[in-house]
């Protein structure tokens, strides 16, 4: 498994549990291109602000939550999927889903957000 992407990975996980909007939006800069989409069931997000917005609306909705690694992430070819859960430390899996990216020149370009439960 690539490292460098190992570690984007693990930072896009830790941006999604950061309260601080500045800190999230100083983690988007380091690990996600400036066009990042991120598609998720419920909306579909373009560009790191937007992506943080969410990511606050998100936490305020969910208070005391925190996304966490369920199983090793896998990687190849610049592409990743990571299965996560999201929940209080007493019950980290209340909701869990998979993330599939896409990354380029360092970067994560795309994310397609899958939350298991949820479907179209």
């Amino acid at each position: 498994m690539s490292i460098e992407i190992k570690n984007l990975v693990q930072a896009h996980l830790q941006m999604w549990s950061e309260l601080s909007h500045t800190k999230r939006l100083a983690l988007a800069n380091n690990i996600y291109a400036a066009n990042i989409e991120v598609i998720d069931p419920e909306v579909i997000l373009n560009g790191r602000a937007e992506v943080s917005d969410f990511i606050g609306s998100l936490l305020k909705q969910y208070p005391g939550f925190e996304f966490t690694i369920a199983k090793p992430i896998e990687t190849h070819h610049n592409r990743a999927i990571l299965s996560w859960q999201f929940g209080p430390r007493t019950k980290p899996d209340t909701i869990t889903g998979q993330d599939i990216f896409t990354i380029s020149d360092g970067y994560i370009t795309s994310i397609l957000v899958f939350v298991n439960g949820v479907t179209k």
